[in-house]
């Protein structure tokens, strides 16, 4: 047979290896005249079992129209970040009749699933497959529907969160769920991208501050240095003033000035230059000062 008429025997399905510019094998299926197989989607059946709301759910169907209410400007996806937030800040205490009351409602789904699943058992099928039985003779996961979750799962507290409780894939009300879900996604995204422009801006402000107070604080350190070269510069005139005039008498009260009444004898000096009494005394008391050296009191 003619090497060229190989490929155009093949049967339409079977797999073709052909080598390619770097030696790798490359596979190709042919599926000529094959339709798309569309899935049906299935039925929702009215009779099933409601599905249990989470005590957060719960929390959320009781308060969001007094919150509407309250806030008629803020829309619904507002209103439902408010109540997210207000049920991440409750307490224990405040959280166990919603949770307790999530518990009872998911206790009686599993029961009314159970009896809804012995009254609407389908035979068999003889054109279906036989699962693989686990060696122990045990045929209950022929039952089996694939969850959301593959166990039960409950928070530290019996808190049991939005998506926790068993939904069937691929059917409506997980479908729904997971829009639930996604719209809660990216009103979180939201508020983060708030919440980090908002720790900007206080960085900002906080950086403002240290900068106000390391200027404070430098200002503040000068003043004190200044001021103790004052202080030091005080005491050295006192010392200086207490020694020249010492031997001046300017009444019976101040025999002579000290250390210790310097600045009483000074202030009676003021008193008599602005009454102009006591003129020799004042002269002579004039005179010595201008005989000291107060400039080298600076150094």
């Amino acid at each position: 047979m003619d090497k060229s008429t190989d490929g155009e025997n093949t049967a339409p399905g079977v797999v073709k290896t052909a080598k390619n510019g770097n030696g790798k094998a490359k596979a190709a299926a042919t599926s000529a005249g094959a339709k798309p197989v569309r899935k049906r989607k299935k039925i929702k059946d009215a009779n099933a079992p409601k599905h249990p709301l989470t005590g957060y759910v719960r929390y959320m169907n009781e308060f969001r129209e007094e919150r509407r209410l309250k806030n008629p400007a803020l829309s619904a996806v507002d209103i439902t970040k408010l109540l997210a937030e207000e049920w991440s800040n409750l307490s224990d205490e405040v959280k166990k009749p919603f949770l307790e009351a999530a518990e009872v409602d998911r206790l009686r789904y599993h029961r009314e699933v159970s009896e809804y699943k012995q009254n609407n058992v389908t035979p068999p099928s003889t054109n279906s497959k036989k699962p693989k039985s686990n060696g122990d003779g045990d045929s209950d996961h022929k039952d089996a529907v694939p969850y959301l979750n593959g166990k039960e799962e409950k928070r530290p507290g019996g808190e049991i969160r939005v998506g926790d409780y068993e939904i069937p894939i691929f059917t409506d009300d997980f479908l729904e769920h997971n829009k639930v879900i996604d719209s809660e996604l990216r009103m979180l995204r939201k508020s983060n991208i708030d919440y980090e422009q908002q720790n900007s801006v206080l960085e900002k402000h906080v950086e403002n501050m240290d900068n106000g107070i390391q200027k404070l604080d430098n200002e503040t350190s000068s003043l004190r240095a200044r001021n103790a070269t004052l202080q030091s510069y005080l005491q050295k005139l006192r010392s200086v003033l207490a020694g020249a005039l010492a031997g001046l008498p300017i009444g019976p009260e101040h025999k002579g000035a000290t250390a210790d009444n310097i600045d009483e004898y000074m202030a009676e000096l003021h008193q008599m230059a602005k009454s102009s009494t006591h003129g020799h005394t004042l002269n002579k008391a004039k005179d010595i000062i201008r005989k000291l050296d107060l400039q080298s009191l600076a150094t």
